[in-house]
């Protein structure tokens, strides 16, 4: 086994709570299928028999039983956190240290992506790098594509990605939000990078994928330090910017005892990142007899000579977006359906018997009784609705057991589970969570039970 894959599911969602008051994000349906299953399928096609999954306790029985419900072979190590518990991706990998035996392959469970991974995990192979990230080019208008509720600017996240120009290496990353309203305008980059990788593209149209394959001994490293919480916004950072330090020089007397320092301090000191690495002898000595370099200018060896090497892949064609927003959740399910039958042809979709017009763009769950009367258009319907006479429902999503009566008009919403819709109601990009009385009119508003409204 030379990677062991690891899904974190166990984030609330915090940038939708609307939708995840009484689930996870794992479980939010995307065409259908619970968000972790598009994770499970995408490891299961790259070849993988077992998977590391860190969810939380609560929902473990209905995330074990998604293989068995939808036909896939891979199997689910579950390791759970308990209800209250809040833990960070780094955290989360510090929770199953014991469990991690090779170099590893971090997914999060919101990821949709159709890029073939042995590409990702050839560039990473090939140059022995210690950490290696997925990034794809996106189109700013997926990113910025329009959600239900009310209004608010979309402010775009975005990461500044650093890439040197001779050879795939990740020589730079920062987040704009970590710029200061001082230098916002201004980016500095450290003379070491500079003297190193004198071209550099700086991009900022760039998705990280958060698929990370990650050295073992990377692990081990996270493991020891306490004061990492996030792999994305700390570890990797961090990683990044260690490439461009000096490796100590190997003390020879490091094994012989000082009598002016005490066996308790030496125990508790704390190690140097340099420690952790682990080098293949044999690719030393075979480089050390080689004439190949990654790069030309300069009289320094093989990846400037340094022992830990961050590598990007760049996807330029496929499909590859997270569902971390309210936004890209909608978008999601838009484009996914879309493109079914290209990235998953082995999953056919039946249509439905009907005689309702229903386009070719929509999805109807099983068990669900649409009206001859009703007009659904790129939209999404779950399992065991009903939809009432002369209804329109346009670009939406509606999740299970929902009940929408006649003459009804949907547009650019989501209806939650449970939820009902009476007769006569207007309905346009709202969040609709209970059940909504006859000849309601309602824009860009969440309709939920008080309850369900987060609490500042």
């Amino acid at each position: 086994m030379e990677y062991q894959a690891v899904i974190m599911a166990a984030g609330r969602g915090a940038r939708m709570t609307d939708l995840t008051h009484d689930r996870p994000k794992c479980l939010l349906p995307i065409c259908n299928r619970p968000m972790i299953w598009f994770s499970l399928k995408m490891l299961e096609n790259a070849g993988f028999e077992d998977v590391l999954v860190i969810i939380h306790e609560q929902f473990k029985a209905e995330i074990a039983d998604i293989p068995n419900k939808y036909g896939l072979k891979i199997k689910l190590d579950i390791t759970c956190l308990q209800k209250n518990e809040d833990y960070g991706t780094a955290d989360s990998l510090r929770l199953i240290k014991d469990k991690i035996k090779t170099d590893i392959l971090v997914i999060s469970c919101d990821l949709v992506c159709d890029i073939p991974l042995h590409k990702v995990f050839d560039l990473h192979r090939t140059h022995q790098s210690s950490v290696t990230a997925l990034f794809s080019q996106t189109s700013p208008e997926v990113m910025l594509a329009p959600a239900p509720g009310p209004k608010t600017k979309i402010k775009q996240e975005r990461d500044l990605v650093g890439l040197d120009l001779q050879t795939p290496r990740l020589v730079f990353l920062v987040s704009e939000a970590d710029l200061t309203s001082e230098n916002e305008e201004e980016l500095s980059i450290r003379k070491s990078v500079m003297k190193h990788f004198p071209q550099i593209s700086v991009q900022g149209n760039l998705l990280d994928a958060h698929l990370y394959v990650i050295k073992k001994w990377v692990c081990d490293y996270i493991s020891e330090n306490r004061s990492f919480t996030m792999l994305k916004g700390e570890v990797l950072p961090h990683i990044v910017r260690k490439q461009f330090t000096k490796s100590p020089k190997r003390n020879i007397d490091k094994d012989l005892p000082n009598a002016d320092v005490s066996v308790i301090s030496l125990n508790t000191a704390k190690r140097d990142i340099f420690s952790f690495l682990v080098g293949d002898e044999e690719e030393e000595r075979i480089r050390s007899y080689s004439a190949w370099n990654d790069h030309r200018g300069d009289l320094r060896g093989p990846y400037q000579d340094h022992a830990i090497r961050c590598f990007a892949y760049v996807a330029k064609e496929g499909f590859c977006l997270r569902a971390n927003t309210l936004n890209n959740y909608c978008e999601l399910n838009r484009q996914v359906i879309k493109r079914w039958s290209t990235m998953f042809p082995d999953e056919e979709i039946t249509p439905p018997v009907s005689k309702a017009q229903v386009g070719v763009d929509c999805l109807i769950g099983e068990n669900t009784q649409l009206s001859d009367k009703c007009s659904i258009k790129h939209s999404i319907i779950g399992q065991n609705c009903n939809i009432g006479d002369k209804v329109r429902i346009t670009n939406c999503i509606i999740m299970d057991n929902v009940t929408v009566m006649k003459e009804t008009t949907l547009q650019g919403s989501i209806l939650m589970k449970n939820s009902v819709v009476e007769n006569s109601c207007d309905i346009k990009d709202c969040i609709v969570g209970h059940t909504v009385h006859s000849n309601c009119k309602s824009t860009n508003e969440v309709l939920v039970d008080a309850d369900r409204l987060l609490e500042i």
